[in-house]
């Protein structure tokens, strides 16, 4: 039985995916490229909105003060220079992007999961799939135990 599969936007570079539901976590980026571009871009855009208090500033200016410090520290031996390697990267053969880097694209026995490669059925959800919650899920926290008085 072919396995239930979404279809979505990935959220930074906008290509379509299709995910299966074993693979389905919520995904809103095509692969892991994606959601570290945007876990960098995401860090870089807080760490801005800290630079701009004042404790952010003072932290910084203080980190600063330490790196100089460090900086005029004397140096009594050289390191040695890094060896370069003499070799030459070949030339690449085939194509930057290939057809098996999107398995969702080979359609020859019908639309695959852009994950694991599975094959999915045809009819695409395009909202996520709400599962039941579980039943200690549904009782958390536990019912708390009622004493009863003592002789």
């Amino acid at each position: 039985m072919q396995s239930s599969a979404r279809l979505f936007n990935c959220a930074r570079c906008h290509c379509q995916v299709v995910i299966c539901s074993h693979c389905d976590r919520g995904n809103i980026y095509c692969g892991k490229r994606c959601a570290q571009a945007a876990r960098r871009q995401s860090r870089r855009a807080g760490g801005r909105r800290y630079q701009n208090t004042r404790r952010g500033r003072r932290c910084h200016a203080e980190r600063q003060r330490r790196y100089r410090q460090r900086q005029r520290a004397k140096v009594t031996h050289q390191g040695s220079l890094p060896v370069v390697p003499d070799e030459t990267l070949p030339a690449e053969s085939e194509p930057s992007v290939r057809r098996s880097d999107f398995p969702a694209l080979d359609r020859a026995d019908g639309i695959r999961c852009h994950f694991c490669g599975r094959v999915c059925s045809p009819l695409l959800r395009q909202s996520f799939l709400h599962r039941r919650p579980t039943r200690e899920a549904i009782d958390w926290p536990p019912p708390a135990r009622v004493r009863s008085p003592g002789p």
